[in-house]
């Protein structure tokens, strides 16, 4: 891949990731911002490509703290559709677990959906395990069909990894 820039992302650049997720997504990543934690973004040949949160609060569901502790989570990793399967999202990921290595984080986390199979390989060849704790009850965030937002009840697989 080309020229990779990876960045903390701030307000401003919620106008760009409207352009290129959608005002859904780049609402999500607003939110976020609020929350600690950091939203990154990734460039190729400075065109934003890729973005995720990084929570550094406390999980929302109860289980992670139980089991894992207030342990930083990956959230909503997105890559544009012609990026997909460049090792883009690796760089992502990478640049995350660096970044947390750095604030003094040991250990790192991410629920993934249950079919999300590409997202479940890509969390594999990272080096992370899947929890022996099984699926997890968690939600999903997702416009209903009058483009309102709607919180749902959902379950998902979560896998950590030492930092």
């Amino acid at each position: 891949m080309r020229d990779i820039d990876i960045r903390h992302a701030g307000p401003a650049d919620l106008i760009v990731l409207e352009q290129v997720f959608g005002p859904f997504q780049a609402g999500v990543y607003r939110r976020r911002l609020e929350l600690p934690g950091r939203v990154l973004i990734a460039s190729v040949d400075r065109r934003p490509a890729a973005a995720m949160f990084v929570s550094t609060g406390m999980p929302d569901e109860p289980e992670i703290v139980e089991h894992l502790g207030r342990v930083p989570m990956l959230h909503r990793l997105m890559v544009v559709s012609h990026r997909r399967r460049t090792g883009l999202a690796t760089h992502l990921i990478a640049a995350a677990e660096a970044g947390l290595r750095e604030q003094g984080y040991r250990e790192v986390a991410v629920g993934v959906d249950l079919e999300n199979t590409v997202a479940l390989r890509l969390y594999d060849r990272a080096g992370y395990q899947e929890w022996s704790h099984g699926r997890l009850k968690t939600f999903r965030e997702h416009l209903d069909a009058d483009g309102n937002v709607r919180i749902t009840p959902d379950e998902c697989l979560v896998f950590h990894k030492d930092l």
